[in-house]
């Protein structure tokens, strides 16, 4: 390479020197097999958790593990394991339309001229990610693509739905990897055909983490007087829809903390003041550690049109709460049917109330057994 500085081979012939060095890469032995995860950023969400907890779930001794971020900023980067590589491959959003392409174009070169099929596992994590989705396209061949929610209900049209995936290049994915059956199943009804690549696999959480951190101090107590629900997440509208929890503190008289934040926040406020119950309802905002104010919950409550698989219901099981919600999720080990209360959209005042009656708890799995399962099921998917 070095000699091809000297003889301007690299600028007339740059192909050449491309396939030397990945073929010079390419010889250098390795003790451990090499994983990548493409991600955006680790602000506090519920996908950038779920990361965060597949990484230090992985083992060190047999994995090398790189995450590369489109921004490498976010609370959560304190939480990922010490040995992991972290790499920002950040994405030019330059006023110029032609400079930004130019600056995206040679970034993309660069990372493909060191990193082409040098990696034996790599995966797009953020779904929506146009810059993930390419670098874990170049990095392997024994490539995988994260599907975190059931797309059907973000484009309900099959046009549209296609175009999505389409856009993604999901024909060209090794792997497929949902986080429940039921957004598994929305995707092959349309892509019957690459239904051998689809796999269920839902998030890891940190189960020791949660219970330690879930006996932190914090400053305020539940009344004795009055049953207590909490709601963990974004404060997004338009699949969230907490309007439905909000207008349960009116009609039953219960109080509600609301952990998160998010673009519709204000409008949720706004509504707490028109239903006269801002008293009643608490918004506490983005907490790194929300496993306290979760661990004084009577209920942990979902109201969502759709989501994939919740993070916070996996976090709901360590604790031992109930979970009342509006949706149905499941995987190969965990059906949520048998350890959730599911209500109706459209009538979940009375459906609430009828479980606060009959005081009738779910079984919590054993999530500890579970995950033992797990483990030797995404280190076949790593070593595929």
């Amino acid at each position: 390479m070095i000699l091809s500085f000297i003889t301007g081979h690299i600028i007339t012939a740059p192909s050449v020197d491309i396939v030397v060095i990945i073929i010079i890469l390419s010889l250098i032995p390795r003790n451990k097999k090499d994983l990548l995860f493409a991600d955006k950023n680790m602000q506090i969400g519920g996908i950038e958790m779920a990361q965060v907890n597949l990484i230090n779930m992985i083992n060190f001794e047999k994995y090398n593990v790189t995450l590369i971020l489109e921004e490498k900023e976010g609370d959560l980067l304190k939480n990922i394991d010490e040995r992991t590589i972290v790499r920002e491959l950040k994405v030019s959003n330059n006023s110029n339309v032609l400079l930004r392409k130019i600056i995206n174009a040679t970034r993309k070169v660069i990372f493909k001229i060191f990193n082409y099929n040098n990696y034996d596992f790599s995966c797009c994590y953020t779904t929506y990610s146009y810059s993930c989705n390419k670098i874990a396209k170049i990095s392997s061949q024994n490539n995988a693509f994260y599907v975190h929610s059931d797309y059907k209900n973000v484009y309900n049209k099959e046009k549209d739905f296609r175009e999505f995936f389409d856009s993604r290049g999901i024909n060209d994915y090794k792997k497929i990897i949902f986080v429940s059956n039921e957004s598994k199943n929305s995707f092959i009804n349309v892509y019957k055909e690459l239904e051998n690549k689809t796999i269920v696999f839902n998030n890891f959480i940190n189960i020791k983490n949660i219970k330690e951190k879930s006996k932190s101090k914090i400053n305020i107590e539940k009344s004795k007087n009055q049953k207590l629900f909490v709601f963990v997440g974004r404060l997004d509208d338009s699949s969230k829809k907490l309007k439905r929890a909000i207008k349960l503190v009116k009609d039953l008289n219960i109080n509600l903390w609301i952990i998160g934040d998010g673009p519709d926040r204000k409008m949720y406020e706004d509504y707490c003041k028109e239903l006269n119950i801002e008293k009643k309802v608490i918004f506490f905002g983005k907490k790194s550690n929300p496993y306290p104010y979760m661990n004084q919950a009577d209920y942990i409550i979902i109201t969502s049109d759709y989501e994939g698989f919740p993070v916070v219901y996996l976090e709901a099981m360590v604790l031992k709460k109930q979970i009342i919600t509006t949706l149905n999720a499941s995987d190969d080990e965990i059906d949520m049917t048998l350890y959730a209360h599911l209500v109706s959209k459209n009538n979940i005042t009375e459906d609430v109330k009828k479980i606060i009656k009959q005081n009738d708890n779910k079984k919590m799995p054993d999530l500890e057994k579970i995950y033992q399962t797990k483990r030797k099921k995404i280190e076949d998917i790593f070593n595929a």
